[in-house]
C-alpha cells in the first residue's frame, strides 16, 4: 500500500458498530477539540436518524490510522491530512468548511508583539514554532513563506515542533521561542493574548470532511442534505448553527477533490513527489523528505 499509514484488519466496520464515528484531526488539545465539536456530532445524530459519536485523537497521524483502519465513517481532516489519507487508504470530500462564508483560510506567521522583528527576513537565527509537520498552515504553508524570504531551516532558524496551533503560539507567548505559524483563527485568538500578525499566507482551501473510498451514496447524500441543504432552507436552522464553533458557524459547502490542487502543488513544490508519502519525521526541518528544488 503507498503510504505510511497503516491499515489495520481489526477496525470494525460501519455496518457493525451501533453508531457512526466522525473523527477530528488533532488540530487542538483533545478537550479543546470536544468543546468545539461536539454540537455538530449531536446535530448529525438528530439530522441524519443514526447515533455518532465524536472520536478524538492525539495527534494527526493517529487519526489518518483510524481512517484508514475504517474506524470512522467521516474525518474532518486538513488539506494535507486529507491529500495523505487519499493517497494511502482512499478519501473522498464530501463537504468543506464555510467559515465566515468563505471557500479559503490563511496561514499567518506571528511574534509576540513586543518582538522587534518587522519582516520574515528579520527571523533570521531565530527559533520558529510549527504544530504538527502534517499541517498545511501551521507547517507547509509557513515553511513556503520562509522559504520564500530567503530563510532555509537549520541554516537561517531553528525548527521546533508543538503538535498543535495553540501549543506552538502559546511558546510564543511565553517567550520559548519567537515565532510561529498557525491558522488565522487561533491567529485572531492570539492576537488577543499578547501576539501580532508579521505575514499573511496566500488564501488555502478550505477544511473538508471527507468518507472513506466506497461508501455509499446514500452516506455522503445524507451528509450533503445535514449540512448544505438543510441550513440553506431553515432560517432558525442557521440561527441554531450561529451559536457553534465559529470554524464551523457559517456552515459547510460542497467539495471536490479538484478543489485541493493548489495544496498538492504546495507539498510537491517543497518535498518533491514523495511528499504525500513521506513518515512525519522526514517532512520535519533536515528530512529527507527535503528533496525539493528551490524555486
Amino acid at each position: 500500500m503507498p503510504g505510511v499509514l497503516p491499515v489495520f484488519p481489526e477496525g470494525a466496520s460501519p455496518e457493525l458498530r451501533a453508531s457512526r464515528r466522525l473523527g477530528v484531526v488533532g488540530f487542538y488539545n483533545p478537550r479543546l477539540l470536544y468543546a468545539k465539536y461536539q454540537q455538530l456530532v449531536d446535530y448529525l445524530t438528530e439530522a441524519t436518524g443514526e447515533a455518532w459519536e465524536l472520536e478524538v485523537t492525539l495527534d494527526y497521524e493517529e487519526t489518518l490510522q483510524a481512517f484508514c483502519s475504517g474506524k470512522l465513517d467521516l474525518a474532518y481532516l486538513g488539506p494535507f491530512s486529507y491529500l495523505r489519507v487519499k493517497e494511502a487508504c482512499g478519501a473522498e470530500p464530501v463537504v468543506r468548511l464555510n467559515t465566515g462564508g468563505s471557500a479559503t483560510y490563511r496561514s499567518v506567521i506571528m511574534v509576540r508583539r513586543d518582538s522587534p522583528c518587522r519582516s520574515l527576513f528579520d527571523l533570521r537565527g531565530k527559533v520558529f514554532a510549527f504544530g504538527s509537520p502534517l499541517s498545511t498552515s501551521s507547517h507547509l504553508m509557513p515553511r513556503l513563506m520562509l522559504r520564500e524570504a530567503g530563510l532555509e531551516p537549520g541554516r537561517d532558524f531553528v525548527c521546533r515542533y508543538f503538535g498543535h496551533h495553540d501549543r506552538a503560539a502559546r511558546a510564543v507567548v511565553l517567550g520559548d521561542v519567537e515565532a510561529c505559524g498557525v491558522r488565522d483563527i487561533v491567529g485572531a485568538r492570539f492576537a488577543r493574548r499578547g501576539l501580532k500578525i508579521l505575514a499573511r499566507s496566500e488564501p488555502i482551501p478550505n477544511f473538508p470532511l471527507v468518507v472513506p473510498e466506497g461508501s455509499s451514496k446514500e452516506l455522503r447524500k445524507t451528509l450533503l442534505e445535514a449540512l448544505v441543504d438543510a441550513p440553506k432552507n431553515d432560517p432558525a436552522l442557521r440561527e441554531r448553527m450561529r451559536k457553534w464553533d465559529e470554524e464551523i458557524s457559517t456552515g459547510f459547502a460542497l467539495a471536490l477533490d479538484a478543489d485541493y490542487d493548489p495544496v498538492r502543488h504546495l507539498v510537491t513544490r517543497l518535498f518533491g513527489p514523495g511528499g504525500l508519502t513521506a513518515s512525519s519525521a522526514d517532512l520535519q526541518c533536515g528530512g529527507r523528505g527535503m528533496n525539493a528544488s528551490r524555486p
